[in-house]
């Protein structure tokens, strides 16, 4: 019985989707630049817009979000290992309503107008002294969920 119930399971895992997966080159950066291109390939991903802060992504049948100030980037440098992710907050205005809205990367936003997630952020943290100073600009990449 046990040994049924464990390849139900195993199969039940084999059927779940997978994520996105990384073209090889990608998979661990191991330089500020690898770490860039790795995150410009999920920024320009299908169904994902990606804007700047103060630039407006159309997600389609009215939602439309603009990044207005990155509250708080805590996220672990994607060059070290971590016990804990960290944290990216975005303050964002959400057309049609009256309040900003302080977002969590990953999480998922629901509006009248339809869900939404902050799915990429670029550029990461980076730790050393690869990373360009300052760094490049936030870009932010939003997905209609």
């Amino acid at each position: 019985m046990r040994a049924l119930l464990f390849a139900l399971f195993a199969l039940a895992a084999c059927a779940q989707t997978r994520p996105e997966q990384l073209p090889p080159a990608l998979n661990e950066p191991r330089t500020y630049s690898e770490d860039l291109a790795r995150i410009d390939f999920y920024l320009s991903r299908p169904g994902t817009v990606a804007v700047g802060l103060g630039e407006t992504a159309d997600l389609g049948r009215g939602l439309r979000v603009r990044p207005i100030e990155v509250i708080q980037d805590s996220r672990c440098p994607a060059n070290v290992d971590c016990v804990w992710a960290g944290l990216l907050q975005v303050r964002v205005a959400i057309a049609g309503e009256r309040a900003e809205r302080v977002i969590n990367a990953y999480d998922t936003v629901t509006t009248r107008q339809g869900s939404f997630s902050l799915v990429a952020a670029s550029p990461s943290r980076w730790s050393g002294e690869d990373q360009p100073q300052p760094p490049p600009p936030y870009r932010f990449g939003f997905r209609r969920v």
